[in-house]
């Protein structure tokens, strides 16, 4: 099997990603069940690990910070599962300090074909430079 990511799927990752940043999917149950996986597992950059239940119930109480996320790449690692990896840069207000990190999920491919987020983890990492047009 080749690890290349068909052109469609990652750009459709990518807005997945993307929408689970989106303060409207974060503060909705609904949204964030239909993204995440029953399996889901993340590990948080302090170290904190969350199964799908715990995020479900913390991100819609929680403020939803300033992200920006670039410098995607893609690779399947199964037929049904797809890594995805990015750097992202967030603040909890226009008058914080950025926090740098590098990410990354596994999305795998469920019975009805939907893709949805199987793990997630977010590493911090080095100041990097932020492109705002980047995609």
């Amino acid at each position: 099997m080749s690890s290349k990511i068909k052109a469609s799927l990652f750009n459709h990752l990518i807005e997945a990603e993307r929408q689970l940043l989106e303060p409207e999917v974060r503060q909705s149950e609904r949204a964030l069940d239909a993204l995440l996986d029953d399996e889901f597992i993340e590990i948080a950059a302090n170290g904190t690990s969350f199964n799908k239940y715990q995020v479900l119930t913390r991100l819609p109480t929680e403020v939803v910070p300033q992200f920006y996320n670039q410098h995607f790449k893609g690779r399947m690692l199964s037929v049904d599962v797809a890594q995805i990896s990015y750097q992202a840069a967030y603040r909890r207000s226009a008058r914080a300090e950025f926090n740098y990190s590098l990410r990354m999920s596994l999305w795998r491919k469920n019975s009805a074909q939907q893709w949805q987020m199987v793990f997630h983890q977010g590493t911090p990492c080095a100041v990097f430079t932020i492109s705002m047009d980047d995609e």
